[in-house]
């Protein structure tokens, strides 16, 4: 090849490259500057196509991502502002956004575009915070609108479906809330105590009393919880009608037996004596002990309900059982204790001795009451103050001291000594006595010796 040919050669191909960079567009010129290290040069290429109002989104999204990388994100953030304008389901530029808010505490930047991206993406994640962040603001409208907005994400989350139920119902919109709340009943296991409970409100609310009570017996058998119980069957039983009430009212005490008089007695107290004569009905129950808690709810809880024909009824019954001595002595006491001691005294035929020796202090009282001060000291003498209560010791020593001398009373306590059956509580009252009638510690009769007292019972 001659000279001269060699030198059209290149000549060709500096015309060909010339003409090849005549024709690049602007996108290829950043992108060969921006390769070559060159990224100020590609910032002055690139406003000057913002400014000629020409930027493509690519070129918009590379200028932002040389801006942050320069350190100025604002003016990043305004391109990227710009280039989702043009691609608004962009989900990575979205993102960007969001965490650039995010970093730099813009609420309102935030909001705008967690928006968009959840409009894009819907996640658990996403919808929480956006709708926590506007509740956060109090802007509980817009907290509604975004749980209202995505169904497919919303109704599979319990909490948000209470929350949307919460606000609905807020706002006055009772049935949509109570449809809302169906769905987040249906999802919730254990810990579903708060959503139940505000469903169960405005199913009251709504006049739905026996969809109420079906699915508060279906709670409560879950819950095992006796207090929520008794809480959710007053709260029905002040507005639903009778049968309704008297249904959970009845599932509630079969859950929870030991709480079925307190709950009778405050559905009484509450107006609703149908329902707690209802709960009353049948009593005593099978397998339950006639011990003094229970016999004496069950009168207080049947006085409030003011049922006293049944009482005396269910009192005669008793009587008419031979081995129920101590529960017949019981229920005496109860009844004297609302309608008086006169209503026990009148009692015909009255109470044998062995129903009153079960309870010797009332047996002794309802003594005084008759004027019978002789059968009163008896059956106090005979009674075993070492197995009573502490304030039942102290009403026997009254009433020992009330219907006897000083003498006779320190006999009593004295042989009780001497059995070993004096309580410690009851020596500083021997001892008192003992001084009071002259017994000194010399030959004969004694007080209680410091070996004696450590041994006292």
């Amino acid at each position: 090849m001659t000279i001269t040919k060699g030198l059209a050669v290149i000549a060709i191909l500096i015309c060909a490259i010339a003409g090849y960079a005549l024709q690049s567009g602007p996108e290829e010129r950043i992108a060969m500057l921006v390769r070559d290290g060159r990224q100020a040069e590609a910032k002055v290429e690139i406003e000057a196509i913002l400014q000629s109002g020409q930027a493509k989104p690519r070129v918009l999204m590379q200028l932002a991502l040389l801006q942050e990388a320069a350190g100025d994100p604002v003016r990043a953030t305004e391109l990227l502002e710009l280039y989702v304008l043009a691609r608004p389901h962009d989900r990575d530029a979205l993102a960007w956004l969001v965490k650039t808010y995010d970093a730099s505490d813009n609420a309102r930047g935030l909001v705008e575009a967690l928006t968009k991206l959840a409009a894009v993406e819907p996640t658990r994640e996403r919808i929480a915070r956006l709708a926590g962040l506007h509740r956060y603001e109090g802007r509980y409208d817009e907290e509604r609108s975004v749980l209202e907005r995505f169904p497919a994400v919303v109704d599979k989350e319990p909490e948000m479906l209470e929350r949307l139920g919460g606000l609905l119902a807020a706002e006055g919109r009772a049935q949509e809330a109570v449809a809302i709340l169906r769905r987040a009943d249906a999802l919730a296991g254990d810990d579903g105590e708060r959503v139940r409970k505000l469903l169960f409100e405005l199913l009251l609310q709504t006049g739905a009393y026996d969809e109420a009570a079906q699915r508060a017996q279906s709670w409560l058998t879950q819950w095992r919880k006796p207090w929520l119980a008794s809480q959710l069957t007053l709260r029905l039983a002040a507005k639903a009608p009778f049968e309704a009430g008297r249904s959970l009212g009845e599932a509630s005490a079969a859950l929870h037996p030991d709480a079925r008089l307190y709950l009778a007695r405050i559905l009484a107290e509450q107006g609703n004596r149908r329902i707690a004569g209802a709960l009353l009905a049948g009593w005593p129950f099978a397998d339950q002990p006639l011990n003094k808690q229970e016999i004496e709810g069950y009168v207080a809880a049947s006085v409030a309900a003011g049922d006293t024909a049944t009482i005396w009824a269910t009192f005669a019954r008793l009587r008419a059982r031979p081995d129920l001595a101590e529960a017949q002595a019981l229920f005496a006491e109860a009844a004297a204790s609302h309608f008086g001691m006169t209503s026990i005294a009148l009692l015909q035929p009255p109470l044998p001795l062995p129903v009153l020796r079960a309870r010797p202090i009332f047996a002794a009282r309802l003594a005084l009451h008759r004027g019978e001060t002789r059968i009163a000291r008896t059956l106090l003498a005979s009674a075993d103050p070492a197995a009573m209560p502490e304030a039942e010791r102290s009403a026997w020593l009254d009433l020992l001291l009330r219907t006897n001398t000083a003498r006779a009373a320190f006999q009593t306590l004295h042989g009780l000594r001497q059995r070993h059956e004096l309580p410690a509580t009851l020596i500083p009252a021997y001892r008192s006595l003992a001084a009071q009638l002259g017994l000194i510690a010399s030959g004969g009769m004694t007080l209680a010796s410091t070996r004696d007292d450590a041994t006292a019972h």
